[in-house]
């Protein structure tokens, strides 16, 4: 069954209307026990969770839900090797997702994390990007949803 959709012709004018925007995004997050996960996101991560478990931090956003079953929860694997553009080996450990900050501020968190007791999944590297240095560090969460903070100077 092949759909088609409905496209104005070229010397068609489309009405005018004003553009419509999206104002942010919340990436679910399927998790095995949502009370831990909310108490983690909030205590340990600093997010502000509300009863619905939506949690968001300076512009970061996650939707946790319960999973129905433990093997809904499925974290991103490790991506395939390739040729990226520069002398980058690619990503030390699967990512879920990818948090920018900038170069003192991914310091600050990875201190902040550390000290509440954040799973660490490794440790903060510096890369040498010619003109800048890059800096990031790897978290997870209580269902193995590893959270990468980055930036450069």
């Amino acid at each position: 069954m092949r759909v088609q959709l409905a496209m104005p012709d070229r010397g068609e004018e489309v009405p005018s209307q004003a553009k419509a925007h999206m104002k942010k995004a919340l990436q679910v997050r399927l998790v095995s026990d949502l009370e831990k996960a909310k108490e983690y996101y909030e205590h340990i991560l600093g997010f502000t969770i509300d009863r619905w478990g939506h949690a968001e931090r300076d512009g970061v956003g996650f939707l946790l839900q319960q999973a129905e079953k433990a093997e809904d929860v499925r974290p991103n694997v490790r991506p395939s090797q390739m040729d990226y553009p520069s002398d980058w080996a690619g990503p030390l450990a699967s990512w879920d997702t990818y948090v920018y900050s900038d170069f003192a501020g991914v310091q600050s968190l990875y201190e902040e994390f550390r000290a509440k007791g954040a799973i660490i999944v490794y440790e903060p590297i510096v890369e040498d990007m010619g003109s800048r240095k890059w800096k990031e560090f790897a978290i997870k969460d209580l269902d193995d949803y590893i959270i990468v903070f980055g930036g450069g100077n």
